[in-house]
């Protein structure tokens, strides 16, 4: 595993969470970051390349990202844990319950998609049209303004949330091409129905860089599979984190029967 930076809030069952392409970990916000403390020991990483974690010099693909999620568990000490994946982290997630499965006490995901041709090719367009040249600040409102449902009615210190996280800590471009080259290379589509541990999917209604429909077929390939829409963009746990905080904790009721310290750490 490369080396990677976490943080770490809070106490009780163990919750992992993972990011999306060109974000680590201050992107969650500290909102959403404070409510999950109050019912969880959280741990939200930075992808190798990305914040604090260590720099990378060679190509990487979705299976070592969730490798190396798998190593971080061990290193963590956590037998089990809740996971929950958004967008990119979506799909590092997938391939961490079909390769890990025993690590996985509940499976949430969130604005995500299968990745290669089921990755949505609008997507760079969107992002590359956002781009302001010489204005990275104007650049970051503009992929803000996409990323949320209502620019101009989203909860307030939800942009200084994201402008900190982007402006604090930049991730390299030339990780975010490898990101975005894993992803194109990566699919999980056909693979689903193998998913055997309890799944959870969220998506924003107003979704405009994954559409709602790519997380409800996911929900409709997995066995047993929950599928909840929240008014929201793609950044629907910036907008929404007490919505959000409240369908994972949701999702992390035990089954009926389970004993729920068998995802303690």
């Amino acid at each position: 595993m490369e080396r990677l930076h976490y943080l770490r809030r809070g106490a009780g069952a163990p919750l992992l969470l993972v990011q999306g392409t060109a974000a680590h970990s201050l992107h969650w916000g500290g909102r959403l970051l404070s409510l999950l403390a109050e019912s969880f020991d959280v741990v939200a990483y930075d992808h190798r390349g990305t914040g604090r974690s260590a720099p990378v010099d060679r190509p990487f693909g979705v299976t070592d990202l969730a490798d190396d999620a798998a190593a971080l568990l061990d290193e963590l000490g956590w037998p089990r844990a809740y996971v929950l994946g958004v967008s990119m982290g979506g799909l590092v997630a997938q391939e961490l319950a079909l390769r890990h499965p025993d690590r996985i006490a509940a499976l949430l995901l969130g604005c995500t998609h299968t990745g290669g041709a089921g990755a949505p090719p609008e997507v760079l367009d969107v992002l590359a049209a956002a781009v302001v040249r010489g204005d990275p600040l104007a650049t970051v409102r503009n992929v803000f303004h996409v990323g949320v449902k209502d620019p101009d009615g989203v909860r307030a210190g939800a942009w200084d949330e994201y402008r900190e996280a982007v402006l604090t800590l930049p991730v390299p471009p030339q990780v975010t091409a490898g990101q975005i080259a894993a992803v194109a290379r990566h699919g999980t589509a056909d693979r689903l129905p193998g998913i055997g541990v309890p799944t959870h999917v969220v998506h924003g209604d107003a979704d405009r860089l994954v559409p709602p429909d790519a997380g409800e077929r996911i929900a409709q390939a997995i066995p047993g599979a929950r599928f909840t829409l929240l008014p929201a963009g793609h950044f629907f746990w910036l907008e929404q984190p007490e919505a959000t905080a409240a369908w994972i904790a949701g999702a992390c009721v035990p089954r009926s029967g389970a004993d729920p310290s068998s995802a303690e750490s």
